[in-house]
Formats: C-alpha cells, structure tokens, sequence
C-alpha cells in the first residue's frame, strides 16, 4: 500500500516535486497546513501582487527580502532563488497565496516561473548554489478550491494539505454496496 506524501513529510525532503499545488479547505489558514521544521524559511509571496511578471518580481523581492543589486528580471529571479545568503535556513518553504492570481493571461509567462522555481529547487537539492550547500527548497501555489478552478492547467503536482486516514468499519458493522443492475 503507497501512501500518498502530505505537505509535512515533503517539506522535510530535498526531493521533486519543488513546486506544488495545494488546495486548501475552506475556512483554513494556511499556516496551519504548512508547518516547516526548526530552523527552516517560510515566506509568503501574496499571488494577488503578482499579476504581472513585475509585480511578481517585486514581490518576490519583498517576501525573500532580495538584496538591492536585485535586477527585477526572470535571471535575477533565477539567481537569487539558487543563493538565499542573507536569509541563511535549514530549508526553504514559499507559500504563495491566492496562486490563481499569478500571471493570469500569460501561459508563456507562467512557464517560465515555474522552470525557474523548479530549476531552484534541483539546484538546492544538489547543491548548486552560491555556497554550494544542499537543503530542501519547495514552493507552494496556494489556492482555494473556486481558485483552483480559474486556472486550466496548473502544471502542477497537487499535495494533500491534510494527513487523512481511512477510518476503518467497526467491527459488527458491514458496509452495503448498493450495485446498479441496469444494463448498458
């Protein structure tokens, strides 16, 4: 029996997918379904600021406290993400909210940000970065089950925001399967 990996357990691992979908359910914080261990970086980008591929920029900047020298383009973007020294973690988690928000009428546009994120995240995790070190790095596109809806092809591998269990019947009880006779 596989189990299916939830946001907890992928977080602690330095493994693809770097990018990740994850539908939250209604009326919970996101903060309460991505809890990183000690010592990690847990930022949060507000997707609704990333419209444009310059907003996005900005504010990226502004959640990853980018340095000044910055260039506000998708290779700056690409170069910062693969060195993150002034913001020294264990591993890095990046919570995107409102994800159906992020460079909307753009598929081109969006492509690249996520190669550029998931190009991140391998370079994390074989440490090819500014000081060569290993460490998990994962992005999360949050959304809402209606948010979710907005956006024809996320390209995204979606988590399970929440370990679920399987309850088991009790014992003495059996389950009725009604089964439908009528024939096709």
């Amino acid at each position: 029996m596989t189990t299916k990996q939830t946001v907890q357990t992928h977080l602690q691992k330095a493994t693809a997918p770097w990018s990740s979908l994850l539908v939250t359910p209604p009326g919970t914080a996101i903060t309460s379904l991505v809890k990183p261990p000690p010592g990690y970086a847990l930022r949060i980008v507000q997707g609704k600021n990333c419209t444009t591929p310059t907003g996005l920029f900005k504010e990226f900047a502004r959640a990853l406290e980018f340095p000044d020298y910055f260039g506000h383009n998708w290779d700056a973007l690409e170069e910062c993400l693969a060195d993150l020294g002034w913001l020294a973690a264990k591993g890095y988690v990046v919570l995107i909210t409102e994800a159906q928000s992020v460079i909307p009428g753009d598929d081109e546009e969006y492509e690249t940000l996520l190669e550029i994120l998931n190009d991140a995240g391998e370079a994390w995790s074989k440490g090819q970065t500014a000081d060569e070190r290993r460490a998990p790095f994962h992005v999360f596109f949050v959304v809402s089950e209606q948010g979710k809806s907005k956006r024809k092809h996320w390209r995204l591998a979606e988590l399970p925001s929440l370990e679920r269990k399987t309850p088991s019947p009790k014992r003495g009880t059996t389950r009725s399967v009604k089964r439908s006779t009528r024939k096709i």
